[in-house]
C-alpha cells in the first residue's frame, strides 16, 4: 500500500477504558472508565511546621514543601519519611497567598496567585535558582517576582468562593507555565499556557477549559513519560469532601483535556485531611500531601504515596507489570513473613534516591525485620521482581 492511501484511524486507544478500539491508531479522547477508587499509603503524619502545606515537588533526592497564604515565605526541605530537614526563608517575597511549586531543570516556581476573593490585582510568581539552594548555609535565598493577570478577568469584585479566577495548580513544560484554574461556581478547570520568561506584568488568556467536577489544588508533570496528575477534592454535601485525581495521558502536543483523562477517586478527609500536593516520585509512584484540618473533629497534616502503575499497563513508555510482586502487609511498620516464593533468593530493599537499605538472601518462613531502615518509599526486590515499598511508623 502506497503512503498515499495510508489513513490514520481515529478512536480509543487505551486497552483499559470501556470503549477501547483496536484499530485506533489514533487517540481522539474519547476513552471512557469505570468508577476507579485507589487507596493512597500514609507514610506519616507531617510538623507542625506544615499545617497549611499547600505545593510541593521532589528534586535533588528530597521534598520541598511550601505552605500557603499567611504564611512565612519560607521552602522546607525534607527527606522521604516526611521529616524536615531545612527550610530556607525567601527573603524578598510576599507569601500572600502560596498555593503551588514546580520546577524546570534550572529553577524553582512559586505560584503567588491564591485568590479566594476574586479581588486580586498582584498574582505573580517566584522565580529561584536552584543552584542557590545547594549548599546554601545562610538558610534565605532570593527570587525574581514576575507579575501576572487574567486577560479575562474584567471583575475585581468575586464573588468569594464563586468565580473563576482562582488557581492552585501550575506546572512547567519545557520552556513555558501552565496554569489549571478553579471554578468554585461550575467546577471547570481553565488552561493557560505562557512562556517562563517575562518582563512586566504579563497577560494571559485561556486555550481551553474541561469540566472536572470538583477544585484543582495542585498538579504535576512527568517531562519522561509526558504524563500529568492533578490533585483535587469536591464537597459532597455538608462540608464533607472527598479527594480525587486526574490522568492526563496520550494528549497532541500540549493540548491536556484533548487526550485521555481518567478520574480516580482517592477517599474522604477522615482518612486523607484537605489534599493539597502532589509531585512524581518516578514513572509510576507519586507524593501526595494535605493541611490540618480542624472543625469538629481535628486530623493532622499528611504525607502519603500513591502508586498509578496499574493504570498505564500495556501502555508505551512505562514500566510493564508482568514482574511486579505483591507484598502485603503494604504500608508495613516492622517486619515482612518471607512466603514461599521468596524463599532462597536475593532480597533488596532500596530508597527512591537509590540508598540500598537491606541486601541478603532470605528463606520461607523468615522474618525480614525493617525497624532499622527509616520512614519512608522504597523499592523492594526479590531476584528480577520489584515492588514498592512503603514503611510507615
Amino acid at each position: 500500500m502506497s503512503l498515499g492511501h495510508f489513513h490514520a484511524q481515529f478512536g480509543c486507544t487505551d486497552p483499559q477504558a470501556n470503549n477501547f478500539n483496536a484499530q485506533a491508531t489514533v487517540n481522539d479522547g474519547s476513552c471512557q472508565y469505570n468508577v476507579t477508587t485507589e487507596n493512597p499509603l500514609l507514610i506519616a503524619n507531617l510538623s507542625n511546621r506544615l499545617l497549611e502545606n499547600s505545593g510541593m515537588i521532589v528534586w535533588n533526592n528530597h521534598i520541598w514543601m511550601l505552605n500557603d497564604g499567611g504564611s512565612q515565605p519560607i521552602l522546607f526541605q525534607l527527606d522521604f519519611s516526611g521529616v524536615i530537614l531545612d527550610s530556607f526563608c525567601v527573603s524578598n517575597a510576599t507569601n500572600v497567598d502560596w498555593e503551588a511549586l514546580s520546577q524546570s531543570s534550572t529553577h524553582l516556581f512559586i505560584g503567588d496567585f491564591g485568590n479566594n476573593a476574586g479581588n486580586r490585582t498582584d498574582l505573580c510568581f517566584y522565580q529561584i535558582n536552584k543552584s542557590d539552594l545547594i549548599g546554601n548555609q545562610t538558610h534565605t535565598v532570593l527570587a525574581d517576582k514576575k507579575m501576572f493577570k487574567y486577560a479575562d478577568q474584567t471583575s475585581f469584585s468575586g464573588p468569594t468562593n464563586g468565580h473563576a479566577f482562582d488557581a492552585e495548580a501550575f506546572y512547567v513544560e519545557q520552556d513555558s507555565l501552565v496554569i489549571l484554574t478553579k471554578n468554585w461556581s461550575n467546577f471547570y478547570s481553565k488552561r493557560y499556557r505562557f512562556p517562563c520568561t517575562w518582563q512586566d506584568t504579563i497577560s494571559i488568556s485561556p486555550l481551553d477549559s474541561m469540566f472536572l467536577d470538583g477544585l484543582i489544588t495542585d498538579v504535576t508533570f512527568n517531562e519522561a513519560t509526558n504524563r500529568i496528575v492533578a490533585l483535587g477534592y469536591k464537597n459532597n454535601g455538608s462540608n464533607f469532601y472527598t479527594s480525587f485525581a486526574y490522568l492526563f495521558f496520550d494528549y497532541p502536543e500540549s493540548s491536556i483535556f484533548n487526550g485521555n483523562v481518567r478520574r480516580i477517586e482517592l477517599g474522604n478527609m477522615l482518612t486523607l485531611s484537605q489534599t493539597e500536593g502532589i509531585s512524581w516520585i518516578d514513572s509510576v509512584n507519586l507524593f501526595m500531601s494535605s493541611e490540618k484540618i480542624t472543625s469538629i473533629i481535628t486530623i493532622p497534616p499528611k504525607l502519603f504515596t500513591v502508586d498509578v502503575s496499574t493504570y498505564f499497563m500495556n501502555q508505551s513508555g512505562l514500566i510493564e507489570m508482568n514482574d511486579v510482586i505483591q507484598i502485603f502487609p503494604n504500608p508495613v511498620k516492622c517486619w515482612i513473613d518471607v512466603p514461599i516464593d521468596w524463599d532462597a533468593k536475593v532480597c533488596k530493599i532500596v530508597s527512591m534516591n537509590g540508598q540500598e537499605y537491606y541486601c541478603g538472601v532470605v528463606h520461607e518462613n523468615d522474618q525480614l525485620d525493617l525497624g532499622k531502615i527509616p520512614f519512608g518509599v522504597y523499592t523492594l526486590q526479590i531476584g528480577n521482581s520489584k515492588a514498592r515499598l512503603v514503611i510507615t511508623e
